[in-house]
């Protein structure tokens, strides 16, 4: 069967002012209506995307969550990297990041933390995801019970986002890839990032058809190189110059190449 695959960027690129717009939605619907797939590919993990996908009704087809790391299809994963226990305590100790506002470990249903600060999100929204938050012990960290798929952090600056990233990369580079969102900083195995996500994706459901990707951040930049993907007009301009073309949603996107 021939069918296009569209996979979008949320924070910033489909998800913008706290809302998705119902263009985007009806762009969505008739996509999908016309056999074709659509999903979420994001820094997020995924019991942090659901809720907003619940909220505005939107039907995906699958969701590339923890920047590449995890893939669900209805839910269910159909692939996943683990970053190993020795290489998470090895990292929490790094000096480059004790600026860090908190130590998120993201498994696919459940994400521990230590190390909150007051600047944290995790104490200004936590209530809201308490669900699946659980805090631990740094020491724990060699001992936990779910294979952790990236590690987030939070910096007051960019500067010293950028310089966390650096450093780790150089140091680390065999077993990790960090990469930086302005001030958020996402950890995972070597070899991860949301381009290598899609492939995975298209390579375990054996999809064949023509690929559409979309983002708006540095950490997009990957899969729209790799795909000679397209970006948003609210996104930087270091972004815009790598896109192949700037729409003003998701939803124009899809109507033009549908």
């Amino acid at each position: 069967m021939n069918f296009k695959v569209a996979a979008s960027d949320f924070d910033g690129t489909i998800f913008r002012e706290q809302k998705i717009s119902a263009e985007d939605l009806s762009a969505i619907k008739s996509w999908r209506a016309a056999g074709n797939k659509f999903g979420i590919v994001t820094g997020r993990c995924y019991p942090m995307l659901t809720p907003h996908l619940n909220d505005f009704n939107l039907e995906i087809d699958f969701a590339i969550c923890d920047n590449g790391a995890i893939i669900f299809d209805d839910g269910k994963i159909i692939f996943e990297t683990e970053i190993p226990p020795k290489v998470l305590f090895e990292l929490v100790n790094e000096q480059c990041l004790k600026k860090s506002f908190h130590f998120l470990l993201e498994a696919a249903d459940e994400t521990f933390y230590f190390g909150v600060k007051e600047n944290s999100w995790v104490v200004s929204e936590g209530v809201r995801w308490k669900n699946f938050l659980t805090p631990i012990d740094a020491a724990q960290i060699e001992n936990l019970p779910k294979k952790i798929n990236q590690m987030a952090l939070g910096f007051e600056t960019i500067e010293d986002t950028k310089f966390a990233a650096e450093t780790l990369n150089l140091k680390f580079g065999e077993k990790i890839f960090a990469q930086r969102n302005t001030r958020s900083l996402d950890i995972v195995t070597a070899g991860i990032n949301k381009a290598q996500g899609v492939e995975n994706l298209l390579s375990v459901m054996n999809w064949r058809g023509e690929v559409f990707v979309i983002g708006d951040e540095s950490n997009d930049l990957p899969m729209i190189k790799k795909f000679g993907g397209y970006t948003v007009n609210t996104a930087k301009d270091f972004v815009k110059r790598e896109a192949t073309a700037i729409f003003d949603s998701v939803g124009e996107m899809l109507k033009k190449f549908s």
